[in-house]
């Protein structure tokens, strides 16, 4: 998961190109995160390294296969059926 204590700046996406390679050896050197901005856009992404990527995807898997994650999808699963439209077979 994510460390508070890593770094964590933010640039305009027109300073990006010309220090791509700076910025690619401090992420995954510092294991930071940059946040990069648009004029005029309230739109943001992160650049992250590989590394922080295959950790936050195994705590996914790890998080959606226990026994809890899968009661709380019975869960919404019967709430979305008591509380949603019915089909009737004319409309099937």
């Amino acid at each position: 998961m994510a460390d508070d204590s890593h770094t964590y700046q933010s640039y305009d996406v027109s300073l990006i190109a010309s220090n791509l390679t700076s910025l690619h050896e401090f992420v995954t050197r510092t294991k930071g995160r940059i946040e990069i901005t648009r004029p005029g856009s309230d739109e943001r992404c992160v650049l992250i390294s590989e590394e922080e990527l295959a950790c936050l995807e195994r705590a996914l898997e790890i998080l959606s296969d226990t026994d809890n994650v899968r009661a709380i999808c019975g869960q919404i699963a019967e709430l979305a059926a008591a509380t949603g439209p019915t089909v009737s077979a004319a409309s099937v």
